[in-house]
């Protein structure tokens, strides 16, 4: 899996410039590395890992945004704007680490390399991301709704695994380490956790997800595809 997010905008180079200019730091599975309404002036650059970014609505509850990988800039637009945190991001699926810069480190690593646009670009795709997510809650049926968001989670955070034995070895099988609750991922699709654990259980049924413990093995990711779609 390569970079994601803003590092994967950028050169091996100009990537390792930025991390180069950073403090090592680890933070355990659950830690938080950047709290809602916080104005910490700091960029955590994510070099190991997965974490969550959440927000706390105004009745209490945390919703999912998003989970992220490797290369992901955590806390950049706060420290590019001023304005307090958005959201909270967590360690999830186990530990990680980062490469932390004060906001004007990284303001003036950017401008060095001349990579203000790229910035620009990821605060951009970030945005229509939402939006998508939004668009899809709004209009899809609850049983495209889980497909698309694991679909989504398959390119986000996916590692890729040899078929099973008694499976087609065309098929392409994937494994998502999410560190999530079926609630959390309710939520994030807008819907309940009893219509979650149904819709998981029509995936395992049609044999295109297993499921365990903090963790979801996409079996095969051509026919997820095809119910994201609507195909079948």
């Amino acid at each position: 899996m390569g970079r994601q997010g803003f590092g994967g905008r950028l050169t091996d180079a100009q990537w390792s410039t930025f991390l180069r200019e950073g403090a090592t730091r680890g933070y355990g599975d659950g830690q938080t590395i950047v709290r809602q309404g916080d104005r910490d002036t700091a960029v955590f650059l994510l070099v190991e890992g997965t974490v969550k970014v959440t927000a706390l609505r105004p009745d209490g509850e945390h919703v999912l945004l998003a989970l992220r990988g490797p290369g992901e800039a955590l806390g950049e637009f706060s420290a590019l704007s001023g304005l307090p945190r958005t959201a909270t991001v967590t360690a999830s699926g186990g530990g990680c680490l980062t490469r932390t810069l004060s906001s004007a480190r990284f303001r003036h690593v950017a401008r060095r390399l001349g990579v203000e646009d790229a910035l620009w670009q990821h605060a951009v795709l970030r945005q229509t991301e939402s939006e998508s997510m939004r668009a899809e809650i709004m209009t899809l049926p609850s049983a495209q709704r889980l497909s698309a968001m694991l679909l989504r989670l398959c390119a986000l955070i996916g590692h890729e695994v040899d078929a099973a034995p008694d499976q087609d070895a065309g098929r392409r099988a994937v494994t998502l380490r999410l560190g999530l609750s079926q609630r959390e991922l309710g939520y994030s699709v807008g819907l309940s956790r009893t219509s979650v654990a149904a819709e998981f259980a029509r995936l395992r049924a049609l044999g295109v997800v297993r499921t365990g413990r903090r963790y979801v093995a996409v079996l095969d990711v051509e026919r997820l595809r095809k119910l994201a779609e609507g195909a079948e």
